[in-house]
């Protein structure tokens, strides 16, 4: 008997590696839909070969064009901003030691100089047989619009317990002059009230004169005691 197989086995055969590239095409293409649907750039990263892979979206987020720059890990630790690339890379190194995932936010480079904030995530993927990591994968997802929002709600935060350490201010022992009622502020310095309380507050000042100092300044003109007598006669009640 011939161990050769007959034509139509060979042809059952090709039909199932055509249908098994099918399959594959089909998964490769959801995935590609999955990445594109959550709009993150995408890493992957083999330890042993050196291989990496960046998706289109870890550049396009970046202001370049898919795969403008190197796929390599030095292309990321160059992309990171001075102040974040110590932390960072410690912080991924030490997950990756402990076998942990990573969560991290950090700074990257823009083509056009600016950086972007961005949230790192990862896993180390598959070990060699010595418990190595050889293959970590992870995300980068671009989050400047909610760094901005939360950099000026702190703004404001600070505004506000400014504010109220100033109400609080006004609200202790006050060092007043008993004769020139000037105010001394915590620097030592002797300030004129309306403009202690204008640093101080939000009140605003108008300067007007109580009928005591009105006396004192205009008693003895006429036109001043004609108008006192003229309001007193005003007031009284008609008989």
């Amino acid at each position: 008997m011939s161990d050769k197989p007959t034509y139509e086995e060979l042809e059952f055969h090709v039909q199932e590696l055509k249908n098994e590239l099918t399959r594959l095409r089909n998964s490769e293409e959801r995935l590609r839909l999955a990445i594109d649907a959550v709009n993150d750039g995408i890493f992957d990263y083999d330890l042993e070969s050196r291989a990496t892979y960046f998706s289109p979206r870890y550049y396009t987020m970046l202001g370049y064009e898919p795969y403008e720059l190197p796929a390599t890990r030095e292309t990321w630790v160059n992309l990171l901003h001075p102040d974040d690339r110590d932390r960072t890379i410690a912080y991924v190194d030490e997950k990756i030691r402990k076998r942990k995932n990573w969560s991290i936010e950090f700074r990257l480079r823009a083509k056009d100089g600016s950086y972007r904030w961005i949230l790192g995530r990862g896993r180390v993927f598959a070990w060699d047989e010595n418990a190595n990591p050889i293959r970590r994968i992870g995300t980068h997802k671009d989050i400047t619009d909610r760094k901005m929002i939360e950099f000026e709600r702190e703004e404001l935060i600070q505004k506000l317990n400014k504010a109220l350490k100033d109400v609080k201010t006004l609200g202790g022992l006050i060092p007043i002059c008993s004769s020139c009622k000037k105010i001394r502020d915590d620097k030592g310095y002797w300030n004129q009230l309306e403009a202690y309380f204008e640093q101080h507050s939000t009140a605003l000042f108008s300067h007007s004169l109580c009928p005591h100092c009105m006396d004192e300044i205009y008693g003895n003109d006429d036109w001043y005691i004609e108008l006192k007598q003229q309001n007193k006669s005003q007031d009284e009640p008609d008989e």
